[in-house]
C-alpha cells in the first residue's frame, strides 16, 4: 500500500511540475521529442522539427541556444534541398548572432551550398574567400583555401592531382 502512495505522489507530483512548467520549457521538451523522431529522415518529420527550432528562436530571440536552433534548422533545409531557406538562415545567424559559437560554420556552409548545392562557384569562392578573411586562424580555413582551388573539379581530377602533388613531394 505504501509503494502505490509513493507511486501516486510521484505520479502528481511529475503532472504538477510539467503543468507549471514555463511555455519556454515546453517549447525545449517538444523539440526534443521532435529530434527524437527526426532520425527516421521523413521529410515530414524534418519539417516539424526544423518548425519547432525556428519558433523557438522567433519566441525566444536572446536565449543562447536560439541560433544553434537557427543553425539545426537550415541544416534541415539543406536535407530536403530547401537550399536558398537554409542560405537565409545561415546568414541570420551571421548577422544577428556574430559572437555565437555556429556563426562561423553557417559562413562556410554557405559557400558549401554554393559550391555543392546550387554549383553557383563564383558565389561560392567570394564566400569562400570571406571566410578566410574572417576567419583566417580557424581549422575550416584550410578547408576552404582546399574547396578555393578544387572548385569546378570532378571528385577524379581532385584526386589525380592530389596523387600527382604526393608524387612530386616523394621526389622532392
Amino acid at each position: 500500500m505504501e509503494n502505490i502512495s509513493k507511486a501516486l505522489f510521484f505520479i502528481f507530483a511529475s503532472c504538477f511540475i510539467l503543468a507549471c512548467s514555463s511555455p519556454k520549457e515546453k517549447a525545449l521538451e517538444q523539440i526534443k521529442t521532435l529530434e527524437a523522431n527526426d532520425t527516421i529522415f521523413s521529410p515530414q518529420a524534418i519539417e516539424q522539427v526544423k518548425k519547432a527550432y525556428l519558433d523557438f528562436a522567433a519566441k525566444y530571440p536572446d536565449d543562447e541556444i536560439a541560433p544553434e536552433f537557427i543553425f539545426k534548422a537550415a541544416q534541415r533545409c539543406n536535407v530536403i534541398a530547401q537550399h536558398q531557406q537554409a542560405l537565409e538562415l545561415f546568414q541570420s545567424i551571421i548577422d544577428k548572432y556574430p559572437q555565437s559559437r555556429v556563426s562561423e560554420e553557417a559562413l562556410f556552409l554557405q559557400a558549401y551550398i554554393y559550391e555543392n548545392s546550387l554549383q553557383n562557384l563564383s558565389k561560392a569562392k567570394e564566400v569562400y574567400n570571406a571566410f578566410i578573411t574572417k576567419y583566417p586562424t580557424s581549422e575550416l580555413a584550410e578547408d576552404a583555401k582546399m574547396a578555393i582551388q578544387n572548385l569546378g573539379k570532378s571528385p577524379e581530377q581532385v584526386l589525380e592531382d592530389l596523387i600527382r602533388s604526393k608524387s612530386v613531394d616523394s621526389i622532392q
